[in-house]
């Protein structure tokens, strides 16, 4: 009689050894929970930047008609040369997406390069299509647009031309980031002849 009651005590000294265990682990998945759900809340009230663009034509395979590739042409345009230091990130990681897999090292190296440029020197930039852009097939498809360009640098009107933009374009694969599935295999900027920057 007396080991089973020894058995009964020494359960019941387990029983509230685990009980203290069971509650340490309890208050300490509650305060984990609450500490993981403030840091959900300050990251879900955090300002990110946005960079709103109008919806793009969706692909049709294997095809870039002129309509589609003059829109994304100008878009793309835009998007490149209308900036101010605070818009070009957002506007950079979106070029980004829109780059030739075959050039997107150089060319995201040179988005990169003219980012910093931009902060350290406080440029911006706007650039205004002045017509519906051009399509040439002979090489692949090869979009010219001419457009009105205002360079700023610290405050001051640095140049303000009419420039003429060609953007050379193919097709890949449509991705949830670039729904088009239009990309830009090379880009060229150069100024009328008939005009000189200020």
């Amino acid at each position: 009689m007396e080991g089973f009651d020894m058995r009964r005590f020494s359960s019941l000294d387990e029983l509230l050894k685990r009980r203290d265990l069971l509650l340490a682990a309890l208050v300490a998945s509650v305060a984990l929970d609450l500490l993981l759900g403030l840091a959900l809340a300050a990251k879900a009230l955090e300002r990110r930047p946005i960079l709103v663009l109008p919806q793009e034509t969706l692909a049709v395979p294997d095809e870039i008609g002129d309509e589609a590739a003059r829109d994304f042409a100008r878009l793309y345009l835009v998007s490149f040369d209308t900036y101010t230091p605070s818009t070009l990130p957002a506007a950079t990681e979106w070029l980004k997406k829109r780059l030739s897999p075959r050039t997107w090292s150089q060319a995201s190296d040179a988005l990169d390069r003219r980012l910093a440029v931009a902060r350290e020197g406080r440029m911006s930039s706007i650039v205004v299509p002045l017509d519906d852009g051009v399509v040439d097939r002979t090489d692949g498809v090869t979009v010219t647009v001419r457009a009105r360009r205002t360079l700023v640098i610290a405050d001051r009107l640095s140049r303000d031309s009419t420039a003429i933009y060609r953007i050379a374009l193919e097709r890949i694969a449509p991705t949830a980031a670039n729904p088009s599935g239009i990309v830009v295999s090379s880009q060229s900027v150069e100024d009328e002849k008939n005009e000189i920057g200020r």
